[in-house]
């Protein structure tokens, strides 16, 4: 993995304390997004964006930092102090995967832990990271690639042995190995712009210090190449939003018919611009069981000027009575979306994802009572695992024979090859290179 290329030096003592207060807090079951939010709230631009990527670096790639570790300390890592343990963590990431000094990186992190944890661990982090940067990578740190591949993927790779293995039963080692690979990179902040006449506007504001650019074949996408994310989205009416979730919203398709129900909606990005291609279709009913996370989606809807109305409401019990098309971005696992989540691969187990199973068979099943005769559900998640996507799907299709699958009628801002034989949008990192997700359209029998 190429090192960073963030600014060669090291930004002090506090830049290093407020990742490992991140850490420390997703340690205590916080979200590492949330976490960051609120550590790294003081520093300036610059020092926020180095702790941000020294406490996603370290939780991203924790199992192979401590795959090395465990090479480098005398005692097994279950028996050091999770402080001293996060610490080591901090220090050998910068290490390895950035371009600060050796001298810096050593020196910030052990004045950090001598801060947090005291002078003893203070002294085994320096003598580890100091091993660490005059012996190299230890030879014997991973398993082989070729001989090994789930344990290698699992180490190097850092992911959930687990999970690896599942997806090596469906794709080629390669194919998985590229997969790891972009979960292990931060993603680049895109957006899709609002409006019929935007994708035609100039996408530079000199004096903001912001630029985009288009995303070839994207009429609606941009990507930021330099400035601040709230300052592009205080000039142009547009929400941040992947490539991935984007193409969900042109799958959905500008010929829905209202009334609208996005029954998951917050934080709000695929409302807002549902709303935005299919202006008729209304009225629009955003919905989400979380007060916090709707919340979001209502500063979401406002800034971006959406009249979509905006209630709490567990889509299981629903408080409206039909729709003419409903939206069920349901809860999943993720594992499309490992990457802009950091901390999401050490949280799921094999546990969780059967209990998001009988939750999603209960949110489509309260879902598609909603929808009138005539009418469309759409459901999709940011999930590349099959018994959460057709598995579901198919599964629903047998419980509710009045309902058949349906292709999009457009492929407005969608690639051909990521509409499946089906008729479902499947996007797969490993090949584009974005987030993952899947949508199947479900037409509902019946006159409308």
């Amino acid at each position: 993995m190429s090192r960073s290329g963030r600014q060669p030096e090291g930004r002090g003592v506090e830049t290093r304390l407020a990742a490992y207060r991140i850490l420390a807090d997703v340690r205590a079951g916080a979200y590492a997004d949330r976490a960051s939010a609120q550590r790294l709230a003081g520093l300036d631009d610059r020092d926020r964006a180095l702790g941000l990527e020294l406490a996603f670096g370290a939780t991203r790639l924790r199992a192979r930092l401590d795959a090395e570790l465990a090479c480098l300390v005398d005692r097994p890592l279950s028996a050091l102090d999770p402080a001293l343990l996060d610490w080591l963590r901090l220090g050998l990431y910068q290490l390895r995967q950035t371009r600060i000094p050796e001298h810096a990186a050593v020196h910030e992190t052990v004045e950090g832990a001598r801060t947090e944890v005291g002078r003893g661990a203070a002294g085994l982090v320096n003598a580890v990271l100091r091993r660490a940067a005059r012996e190299g990578v230890p030879g014997d740190a991973f398993p082989a690639r070729e001989g090994q591949p789930a344990e290698w993927l699992a180490t190097w790779g850092s992911h959930p042995e687990w999970l690896v293995r599942r997806w090596l039963r469906r794709w080629s080692l390669a194919d998985v190995e590229r997969l790891v690979e972009n979960d292990n990179q931060p993603p680049s902040v895109t957006f899709r712009l609002l409006g019929r006449d935007d994708p035609e506007r100039q996408l530079t504001d000199v004096e903001a210090g912001i630029e985009l650019e288009r995303l070839e074949g994207q009429p609606r996408m941009v990507r930021l190449v330099s400035g601040e994310p709230a300052r592009a989205l205080a000039k142009w009416r547009a929400v941040a939003q992947d490539p991935a979730a984007s193409a969900v919203v042109d799958f959905v398709g500008a010929e829905v018919e209202g009334p609208v129900l996005d029954a998951c909606a917050a934080p709000g990005g695929k409302a807002a611009a549902l709303a935005d291609l299919a202006p008729g279709a209304t009225p629009f009913i955003a919905a989400d069981a979380n007060p916090e996370r709707i919340r979001r989606a209502v500063s979401t809807l406002d800034r971006t000027g959406s009249s979509a109305r905006v209630i709490v409401m567990d889509a299981r019990r629903p408080a409206i009575r039909s729709a003419r098309t409903v939206l069920l971005d349901s809860p999943c696992s993720g594992t499309g979306v490992l990457r802009r989540r950091p901390d999401a691969r050490w949280r799921l187990s094999e546990r969780r994802l059967e209990s998001l199973l009988v939750l999603q068979a209960e949110l489509l099943d309260a879902c598609a009572e909603l929808v009138e005769p005539g009418g469309l559900l759409v459901y999709s998640t940011c999930s590349l695992e099959p018994d959460e996507n057709e598995g579901q799907v198919e599964a629903f299709l047998t419980r509710w024979p009045e309902f058949d699958r349906e292709p999009p009628g457009s492929l407005t801002g969608l690639a051909a090859d990521c509409v499946t034989d089906r008729g479902d949008l499947e996007i797969l990192p490993f090949r584009s290179g974005t987030d993952g997700a899947f949508a199947s359209r479900l037409r509902k029998g019946g006159k409308g």
